[in-house]
């Protein structure tokens, strides 16, 4: 079992209630489809926000939330610039992730579950952050340089760009998305990939992120069917963050389930999908069931 690119459900599930604003005005009705227009212009247009996700975690998160609110207006600001076909403000890239490097490694210590990391805001703009918060948790656990913890931190922060870049007549077609279509908003990894190199011009190994992060471990993922260290190793780091952040985060369609539930599923296909190496070092720093208390978690996942 793969957990399913959020995009890749646009146009083959449909809203099961209607969506409201915070003033009662109805946004969607349900048995509507959910395209990645629709998708987008909630989070555009339409201050949506599902905070309920917080009480599923029992730890305090670490971010401030005015730290919080700085990260998220530079996420949106780079993803709506890019969705408008402008360049983006490389210095504003570069101030997000030297402000999460220094929040996470001053936070480091205290971190219980690197689920207070997280910031729950609107998912497509906090989604961002928070990959970039906890890959850069897991990059110091693994020992990464200052330098490397820089790049890795930015390519996690890009690492969804494509999504972006998906021609606009498919993101906002209002029917079922055939199987065509289904490949081409795949093919977000290359487009992210491509972008980063020719637009923002930042060098190929943060690029490849984009374009790796969803490749599998054992060499089933997309877009290349990479295998093992074939993939960019900070692609590889990202690749547990990003689903994790997925399973813990509400989404107009899903709602989030606890750090612990996510860790399950995870498991389930960790051997497939996940460095097993890297991924033992996530689950110490999630604390799984307090795995790391009795030293199975090495034992369990390589």
């Amino acid at each position: 079992m793969r957990p399913i690119l959020s995009l890749e459900l646009v146009g083959n599930d449909k809203l099961d209630f209607d969506l409201y604003d915070d003033k009662g005005k109805l946004i969607c009705s349900k048995g509507e489809i959910l395209t990645p227009g629709l998708l987008i212009r909630l989070c555009n247009e339409i201050k949506v926000f599902i905070k309920e996700s917080q009480e599923l975690f029992k730890h305090d998160p670490l971010i401030s939330d005015q730290v919080a609110e700085m990260l998220v207006n530079i996420s949106k600001n780079i993803l709506k610039k890019i969705y408008a076909n402008e360049k983006p403000d490389l210095a504003g890239c570069n101030e997000a992730t030297d402000i999460i490097i220094e929040e996470v490694s001053n936070n480091l210590e205290k971190i219980d579950c690197i689920s207070q990391l997280k910031i729950f805001d609107e998912y497509i703009f906090s989604h961002t952050v928070n990959v970039s918060a906890m890959s850069t948790a897991l990059g110091i656990t693994l020992g990464l340089y200052e330098n490397e913890l820089k790049e890795l931190a930015l390519g996690a922060l890009l690492h969804d760009i494509g999504k972006m870049l998906v021609p606009k007549d498919i993101l906002n077609k209002p029917a079922k998305l055939d199987a065509e279509e289904f490949e081409i908003i795949k093919s977000h990894s290359l487009l992210g990939y491509r972008y980063i190199l020719d637009n923002i011009n930042l060098p190929d190994k943060i690029a490849k992120v984009a374009l790796d992060h969803q490749e599998n471990y054992d060499g089933k993922g997309y877009p290349n069917g990479l295998k093992g260290t074939e993939i960019n190793f900070y692609a590889q780091i990202v690749a547990i963050t990003d689903v994790y952040d997925a399973l813990t985060s509400n989404r107009i369609y899903k709602r989030a389930v606890d750090s612990d539930k996510a860790i399950d599923i995870m498991l389930s296909e960790s051997i497939d999908r996940f460095n097993p190496y890297i991924f033992s070092k996530f689950m110490k720093l999630v604390d799984y069931k307090n795995r790391c208390n009795n030293g199975l978690v090495d034992r369990e996942i390589i």
